[in-house]
């Protein structure tokens, strides 16, 4: 799709995961000038989704009872805003996790190294290939 909208697609090596695309993404932001999100460590991603996703549920669904919201996790950004505004809107609503299981790395426990800016310090521990690749970074 993004191809297709024009976009270059930069595909990075197999076995750099999850680390390898976004020490890519700084690599190329820094070579170019591009700006670099920096989604995983940024407060604005969680906000985003507490200001709109979480929002946009909720009406979505306001006649009804949420009694369970499920969901996976990339960036995490999602899991955090959206849950915390349905948790807020709705006390009672039960906030799922998802992930694979050949990638348990929350279910682990083990807390991902961290560079003093936050970024991740390396791979995780407990990530390991698996077939919903993309869906899970190699580190939380």
């Amino acid at each position: 799709l993004m191809r297709m909208l024009g976009a270059k697609v930069i595909v990075t090596p197999k076995a750099g995961k999850g680390t390898g695309m976004v020490e890519k993404a700084a690599e190329l932001a820094e070579k170019h000038g591009w700006f670099l999100c920096h989604q995983f460590e940024t407060e604005a991603n969680w906000k985003i989704h507490y200001d709109t996703t979480g929002p946009e549920i909720c009406n979505d669904l306001k006649d009804s009872k949420l009694d369970y919201w499920v969901t996976g996790y990339g960036t995490g950004g999602t899991f955090h805003g959206a849950g915390k505004y349905i948790k807020e809107a709705s006390p009672d609503t039960k906030i799922i996790l998802a992930e694979p299981g050949a990638a348990n790395l929350i279910g682990s426990g083990i807390k991902t190294e961290r560079k003093a800016d936050g970024s991740p310090a390396g791979s995780h521990p407990a990530f390991a290939a698996h077939p919903i690749q993309g869906w899970t970074p190699d580190f939380i």
